[in-house]
């Protein structure tokens, strides 16, 4: 009988990988050569279809044996950077030629673009900073782990230690043959690696005015650019296009702009005027979502005592399939008919499993992560755990549609810890990027009544029932009583009885809805501000009684703060993602 391995393999990096971009069509590049990438070495498996344990290959147009360029959903990046399978026989030398697999179709994609260098008008000499670049880009990590039947759970924690081991001790190579190299340009975006090319030509004119004519709309800045940079920006059809015959480009793969994002148009990214197209619309937002502890998850130990792992494992990795495959990229980019004309066109980016990062116009991001968190918990609903089923978290970043893209991922990227480690999952955080460079925060469980009170104030605003000033008006009454985090200020608060408080913000919310919309208006308010209250108030009783029990400094921040600090943080997001609408006066201000 053949020896039984599990083997797991992780591609890096990502999440900077993914992040260093100039525009929708390069963060799409970014996911979709990481997906590629995978799909090479899955393929690499042999009887994969059979053996691969996660991700579930299964619907997946990249996995299939025979590549299909008319694929539904062939372009779509839907495969995490994680993957792992049950081998018998030579796990080694499977693994080896899986890792060959993958640096082979990595540099072959390379060569493609390198191919180009004199259409791209990239001096030869660059080829040297362009061949060192791709050869340390790179970061493959594999583990295996042999197990006799019924050793397949302890196999597969001790196949995760281990391979985490791996990933903090990996061998680094010198850069450069141990020279260190001076006066080189750096890459625009990740300021790491060695240009070659871009900038402004010796005439003071833009890079693209001397590439060739398929190339100058994707590159409409004058940043620098590295090898991987280059590789993001034009593979999609030197190698997608050209050698595979996959119809990725714009005329045919269509990824919208992030100012036709904003305002709700089908403007293409590849377009040299898109920053003209936004109208009134001049706010994106991007969502970066994930699933709740999905390592616990998957490893069973949410899961009740004498769990069968490995089916438990197939079971969970189809339903984060069905998930990121069904039901996503209908949620982000809806649907367009002449009665729900535009309701949403998002763009997707990335989803694999229970990841997901979108682009969505800022005032329907809040309702997408919603809408996605639903998904997900509907499609997991079957797999029981001690204390429930799967959850999930969601990072939003909001920022004006000229704002660095790679700063607007990486923000919503850390939205999401935020909601996860400060808020407390499952919640969701959203971070404002203002113009002036201030940055705001507000974050919430998803239960916990603040969607519903932000939903509510939003719909009144646009029937005009409520003037748009209404949250600015709250958050100017509502600051006067914030001592937190001021640095001049070491006053105590004037009050601390629980009901007082919550009475003193009624009052003032209720002159303000009345004053901005009217009587029956603040009534219709109140209840389900009086919920989130409520609901703060209980998330906050529980943190301190968790602080407790854990040997924890009690909380800071005093009650009446914190309910300051989350509804101020509320009405700002309120009025944040929802500038755009066009203000007419209500019966009170006339």
């Amino acid at each position: 009988m053949s020896q039984k391995s599990l083997l797991k393999f992780q591609i890096g990096p990502v999440q900077e990988f993914i992040a260093a971009a100039r525009s929708t069509r390069d963060l799409w590049s970014g996911s979709y050569l990481l997906s590629w990438l995978v799909a090479t070495g899955i393929k690499a498996i042999p009887d994969y279809r059979e053996t691969l344990i996660f991700p579930n290959p299964e619907g997946q147009p990249l996995l299939e044996k025979e590549l299909n360029p008319s694929a539904e959903g062939i372009l779509i990046p839907n495969l995490p950077n994680i993957f792992i399978a049950r081998i018998e026989g030579d796990a080694k030398t499977i693994a080896q030629k899986v890792e060959e697999a993958i640096r082979t179709e990595w540099k072959k994609i390379a060569k493609f673009v390198w191919a180009e260098c004199g259409a791209l008008n990239i001096p030869e000499g660059k080829k040297t900073a362009f061949k060192r670049t791709v050869n340390h880009h790179l970061a493959i990590s594999w583990q295996i782990t042999k197990f006799e039947d019924g050793d397949y759970a302890k196999a597969y924690r001790t196949n995760g230690w281990h391979l985490d081991a791996v990933r903090q001790t990996r061998q680094f190579d010198t850069w450069g043959g141990g020279k260190v190299r001076t006066g080189v340009e750096k890459d625009s975006l990740t300021g790491k690696e060695e240009a070659i090319g871009g900038g402004t030509t010796t005439n003071g004119e833009d890079y693209s005015t001397i590439v060739a004519e398929r190339y100058k709309l994707l590159f409409k800045h004058n940043d620098h650019f590295g090898a991987i940079i280059l590789i993001k920006r034009v593979w999609h059809l030197t190698y997608l296009k050209d050698e595979k015959k996959l119809e990725a480009d714009s005329q045919n793969f269509k990824i919208r702009s992030i100012p036709a994002i904003a305002a709700r148009t089908e403007e293409l990214d590849d377009k040299r005027d898109a920053s003209e197209i936004a109208g009134g619309d001049k706010y994106v937002a991007a969502i970066a979502f994930d699933g709740d502890s999905i390592g616990a998850w998957v490893n069973g130990d949410n899961s009740p005592p004498g769990i069968d792992l490995h089916q438990h494992h197939q079971s969970f990795s189809r339903y984060l399939s069905n998930f990121a495959l069904g039901k996503v990229r209908e949620i982000v980019e809806g649907t367009k008919t002449e009665q729900d004309e535009g309701k949403w066109l998002g763009q997707l980016i990335y989803a694999g499993g229970d990841d997901v990062v979108a682009l969505v116009p800022a005032d329907a991001a809040i309702e997408i992560a919603e809408k996605l968190r639903q998904a997900f918990c509907d499609a997991t609903k079957d797999i029981q755990g001690k204390e429930g089923t799967p959850d999930a978290s969601a990072g939003i970043a909001i920022s004006h549609i000229h704002a660095p893209l790679q700063d607007l991922i990486r923000e919503a990227q850390n939205a999401e810890k935020r909601a996860k480690n400060e808020v407390g999952r499952p919640a969701f955080s959203v971070t404002l990027m203002k113009r002036s460079g201030e940055i705001s925060y507000w974050g919430s469980k998803w239960e916990s009544g603040g969607i519903e009170l932000y939903r509510q104030i939003v719909d009144l605003m646009n029937d005009k029932q409520l003037s748009a000033k209404f949250p600015h008006r709250v958050i100017e009454l509502l600051e006067v009583y914030l001592t937190h985090n001021k640095g001049f200020s070491k006053l105590d608060d004037a009050i601390d009885d629980v009901n007082l408080v919550k009475e003193l913000i009624h009052k003032e919310f209720a002159h303000t809805a009345t004053r901005q919309g009217s009587k029956s208006v603040a009534e219709n308010l109140a209840m389900p501000l009086t919920r989130y209250l409520d609901l703060v108030i209980e998330e906050r009783s529980k943190k301190e009684e968790q602080n407790k029990k854990d040997g924890k400094e009690p909380v800071k921040t005093t009650l009446f703060q914190e309910l300051l600090i989350s509804l101020i943080g509320l009405c700002t997001t309120v009025a944040f993602a929802n500038r755009t609408q066009n203000e007419k006066a209500t019966t009170a201000e006339e």
